[in-house]
């Protein structure tokens, strides 16, 4: 009983303290990426890394940190306007940090890089496979919903992310609001939440946050 008062009390009080920004999305077992017929037919527009990017924040009891993932490759396939499917890859051995400069950074990023969250010496590359988009017609300016597989840490999850997409000319822009993931679906639990008699200063929070900017040509 009285570990349970505990985790109650510890959960209130991460929830009071905040973490990082937008809508939580659920994550479940990764998908068929089966190729489909429409997918064969259509037209692939290739991902600019220039100006491609997935910005990340994460959060400690009291402060967070915010960075940046290169956007390394991809393609995006486009059928009748819409994207049918494709992929992207992420570089996290280029991660950064962003409200962070020089010693403080780097310590920051070899941190995260390290055994402890993503081992990218093991794991250097995270990627997203698109195995399912459907339009969407919301006040918040969302046009579609796009599942797939987002694979890191030697782990594979499904998660569904809105997002907004224009075609114009060449030139194809998918964007998504902030929005979070439990990085504990992925088997990255350091100091998690969930971990009973952490120091709360230690306590670092399970949900990640997320912006993805992707840029691709025909």
């Amino acid at each position: 009983m009285k570990n349970f008062f505990y985790l109650l009390l510890l959960a209130v009080f991460v929830t009071a303290c905040g973490g990082p920004e937008g809508e939580a999305v659920a994550a479940s077992d990764a998908q068929d990426e089966t190729t489909t017929t429409e997918m064969v037919s259509s037209a692939q527009y290739n991902v600019d890394p220039a100006a491609s990017v997935v910005n990340w924040e994460g959060a400690k009891i009291a402060y967070g940190h915010t960075g940046t993932l290169p956007v390394t490759t991809g393609q995006l396939m486009v059928a009748e306007g819409n994207i049918v499917g494709g992929k992207f890859v992420l570089d996290l051995k280029a991660m950064t940090s962003t409200d962070l400069e020089g010693k403080k950074a780097a310590d920051l990023i070899g941190h995260l890089q390290g055994e402890d969250f993503f081992d990218v010496a093991k794991y250097p590359m995270a990627n997203f496979v698109i195995t399912q988009v459907q339009e969407a017609t919301n006040e918040d300016g969302r046009t579609h919903d796009i599942t797939g597989n987002l694979s890191m840490h030697g782990e594979s999850r499904s998660i569904t992310i809105p997002a907004t997409v224009s075609i114009e000319g060449g030139t194809l822009k998918a964007t998504t609001p902030k929005f979070t993931i439990d990085r504990t679906q992925w088997n990255v639990s350091y100091n998690s939440t969930s971990i009973e008699g952490l120091a709360k200063d230690k306590i670092i929070n399970d949900n990640i946050g997320l912006e993805i900017v992707l840029v691709a040509n025909k």
